[in-house]
């Protein structure tokens, strides 16, 4: 699904700075849309429900990636 990854990508660009629905206003997907993608994110564990800034949801990091960034 196109949204989707357009979605995901102005998340990661974002860093928290704005709330899940304004970023998906800013690829024109309405209020639904939106949380439909957050959903699908969800369930594929490709963001995690976190207070992150202004955004309630952040990219999930593997323990690979945890690990790595915590040295």
């Amino acid at each position: 699904m196109r949204d989707k990854d357009k979605f995901l990508e102005v998340l990661i660009k974002s860093n928290g700075h704005h709330n899940a629905i304004d970023l998906g206003a800013q690829i024109g997907l309405d209020e639904n849309e939106t949380m439909e993608i957050i959903t699908q994110l969800l369930a594929e564990f490709k963001i995690e429900y976190a207070t992150n800034g202004v955004c309630d949801y952040s990219l999930m990091r593997s323990k690979k990636q945890a690990r790595k960034f915590n040295s």
